[in-house]
């Protein structure tokens, strides 16, 4: 796998946090961003990526908010396996 640019992690980034609002402790978003950088260094895919989150997500917060992470990195999931 091949590194991710910085952009598009950040806009993820983003994504998650602005769905979790204030709802999330500093450890908690430290936990995805070390996720976000795995995808970033090429380790894993963003799919897996964001499955990882959404399961964080699910178990510490709230499905609600995990499933509107997973619709809301969907299209980006979907935009890096068609290569793009």
């Amino acid at each position: 796998m091949n590194p991710v640019p910085k952009e598009r992690v950040e806009q993820v980034r983003d994504t998650i946090r602005a769905v979790l609002g204030g709802k999330a402790s500093d450890i908690f978003l430290g936990r995805i961003d070390a996720i976000l950088a795995e995808w970033a260094s090429g380790k894993i895919t963003a799919a897996q990526a964001c499955k990882k989150v959404q399961k964080l997500v699910s178990l510490f917060i709230g499905e609600d908010l995990a499933k509107e992470i997973a619709n809301r990195c969907s299209p980006m999931v979907k935009k890096e396996s068609a290569g793009g």
